[in-house]
């Protein structure tokens, strides 16, 4: 179990189980609310979980986001670790979890196990609520939120 500062999201959004899964799990759809990172995964225990820039994947640079896959359980659960390149610091982990209701899904993401006194915190605190706004947009409209940038 995981001790010190958690985040914890909640949003529901109108969409099925299988549909809300694909969008966290290709990379096709990642990179049109996950700030423009595309997901490589292998989708098993151990597996690699990678955001990554466009232009990273084609010259062979490092992922925006490094992993593995911890725990998955389709449509329902998917765990894994997070190490950015955009800071210095060690793993943190992000766990989804997939709620049917009804005509929606309950989504809660938790970002946890962060290292102590390291930046990721402060950095995914400000990430996290215009990532999942986008995917609920993009789930619910077929459009990501365009959020303007100064």
């Amino acid at each position: 179990m995981a001790s010190g500062p958690k985040l914890v999201s909640v949003i529901y959004i109108r969409t099925t189980p299988r549909a809300l899964w694909n969008a966290l799990t290709q990379g096709k759809l990642t990179r049109q609310y996950y700030a423009g990172l595309e997901l490589h995964a292998e989708l098993k225990r151990g597996g690699r979980f990678d955001y990554m820039h466009r232009f990273e994947i084609h010259k062979r640079h490092g992922p925006g986001v490094a992993g593995h896959v911890i725990d998955v359980v389709p449509k329902k659960k998917l765990v894994h670790s997070f190490e950015p390149s955009f800071v210095e610091d060690g793993p943190s982990r992000v766990s989804y979890e997939i709620e049917p209701m009804g005509l929606v899904c309950k989504l809660t993401v938790t970002h946890d196990d962060f290292p102590p006194a390291g930046p990721t915190l402060g950095v995914v605190r400000e990430g996290w609520p215009e990532i999942l706004s986008s995917l609920k947009s993009l789930l619910e409209t077929g459009k990501p939120l365009v959020i303007p940038r100064d």
